[in-house]
């Protein structure tokens, strides 16, 4: 293989697991996601070997870091112990299984005929294969994060953000074109792409996503990078130009103008059908996202005027979009009390097992197991996630691994932060960069309430817009001037 092949196949291959990992159903499925966890390990690899020489930001090396131990202490979770053991380490899992683990139940016991059983080992995850494929998931997202980080550039970083800037668009007309044809409704008989039924007939679809929800929090970390790409397009190419309206006007018709009108349509697709999914999660979190966008732009010009024209000109577009999705949301997020009440007890539920299973949780990936004797409301629904992906790792994980994931959140925030204050960007790589944190920000709000970073095609781009958050500047001998033409 020529030595540059990896390099000039990296984009190209990273948009391809995000765009698999969307319309594959949001990969949610074990002929999806494992393709999609050998690739995100691939890509990752092939781009740690192509740019060996090229320096991590330190930033990025202290998440990789973090993840690390993540991986390490979710590991411990798969360990085999002795009955005694994992009693003291795990009360909460000795109980459990001597409920429902016959084996485990009748270990050390000793039968009519004097035979005594021998003793049944476990680790402290209530489900271990369901916890070590939540493993293969951390490290495969690990080493991709570590590649890619290492690998981006601003001008890598543009050209991926310009393709998933158009993915998002064209994933954007799919949802609203089914909608309009085929309706949502998998109880009636919609049937997703018009040919794949869904195994719940209870969800409402929307796109390629079983979930209406999981949709809009792909298109929540989309819209933000679509309005930064436009906007750093504008600003690079308008800086230190006339103000007045003629020179606008030919800016637009110009090849720069050009692709930050694309932008913008974009955004304006994505949050339009964002708005159509009727996700109330995903209406309140794009509001935030907006205000981010806009408080961007006060420190980045400098001025609260800045701000309020930026805020103001992206309100009217959310209104329009609003307006357009029709009566029937707003009636939607007016009725709320059944979603609220599910989630309350839900996270009751929770709570029991969070007393029970402290230390060492009750294993990654193993929410749904647990509840099949800790749910005590709504017997006619299994419980299989925790609608807040906060607490499910508290359960999951206790402070074994919850005080890891703490960790690696508060580096990445303390890492992004780092890079902006460097102040060593140019516009368009300052805007892709504030429109990937908004993204992440958008994603991690609405995780307080729903579970789409559960789903690997959603995770696969919570990554991606991690690493482009955190990615390197250009060199300053080689970076681009703020008004050079995008």
């Amino acid at each position: 293989m020529h030595p540059e092949a990896p390099r000039s196949t990296l984009i190209p291959a990273t948009f391809m697991v995000i765009a698999w990992g969307a319309l594959a159903f949001g990969a949610v499925y074990p002929w999806a996601f494992g393709p999609l966890l050998a690739a995100c390990a691939l890509v990752g690899i092939a781009a740690l070997a192509a740019y060996r020489h090229r320096p991590m930001p330190r930033s990025a090396r202290v998440v990789v870091l973090a993840l690390l131990v993540v991986l390490a202490a979710t590991s411990l979770q798969v360990v085999p112990l002795p009955p005694g053991v994992l009693a003291t380490v795990s009360p909460g899992t000795d109980a459990f299984l001597r409920d429902f683990d016959l084996t485990y139940a009748m270990s050390d016991t000793q039968l009519p005929d004097g035979t005594v059983v021998a003793a049944a080992w476990h680790p402290v995850s209530i489900a271990p294969r369901a916890t070590l494929l939540a493993l293969a998931f951390i490290a495969a997202f690990t080493i991709f994060f570590a590649g890619l980080v290492r690998a981006l550039s601003p001008e890598r970083a543009r050209r991926l953000v310009a393709l998933i800037v158009a993915f998002g668009a064209l994933l954007a007309l799919v949802g609203i074109v089914q909608k309009a044809l085929l309706g949502d409704h998998a109880w009636a008989g919609m049937k997703i792409y018009g040919f794949w039924a869904p195994a719940n007939l209870l969800s409402t679809p929307f796109g390629p996503y079983v979930n209406k929800n999981h949709f809009a929090g792909w298109m929540l970390m989309g819209v933000p990078l679509a309005l930064g790409l436009g906007i750093g397009i504008a600003e690079r190419a308008l800086r230190g130009r006339g103000a007045d309206l003629r020179a606008g006007l030919l800016w637009l018709s110009s090849p720069a103008g050009g692709r930050a009108q694309l932008a913008f349509i974009a955004a304006f697709l994505m949050a339009a059908s964002l708005l159509m999914t009727r996700s109330r999660s995903g209406v309140g979190c794009l509001l935030a996202a907006l205000v981010l966008m806009s408080v961007a732009a006060r420190r980045r010009f400098g001025s609260a005027r800045a701000g309020l024209a930026a805020f103001g000109s992206l309100a009217a577009l959310f209104l329009i979009v609003f307006a357009l999705a029709g009566a029937d949301l707003a009636a939607r997020i007016n009725n709320r009390i059944d979603a609220m009440e599910l989630r309350r007890n839900i996270w009751t539920d929770s709570a029991r097992i969070v007393g029970d299973f402290p230390v060492a949780g009750t294993g990654l990936n193993t929410f749904g197991t647990a509840m099949i004797t800790y749910q005590t409301t709504q017997k006619d629904q299994h419980f299989q996630e925790a609608h807040n992906d906060y607490i499910q790792v508290l359960v999951e994980g206790g402070l074994l691994v919850g005080l890891p994931v703490l960790a690696s959140i508060l580096l990445s925030v303390r890492g992004i932060r780092r890079r902006f204050a460097a102040k060593d960007d140019d516009a368009v790589t300052y805007w892709i960069r504030a429109g990937a944190a908004t993204g992440l920000m958008a994603i991690a709000f609405q995780a307080f309430v729903e579970f789409s970073l559960q789903m690997p095609g959603n995770a696969v781009l919570f990554v991606t817009l991690l690493a482009i958050a955190m990615h390197a500047a250009a060199p300053v001998k080689r970076r681009v001037r703020d008004g050079d033409h995008a």
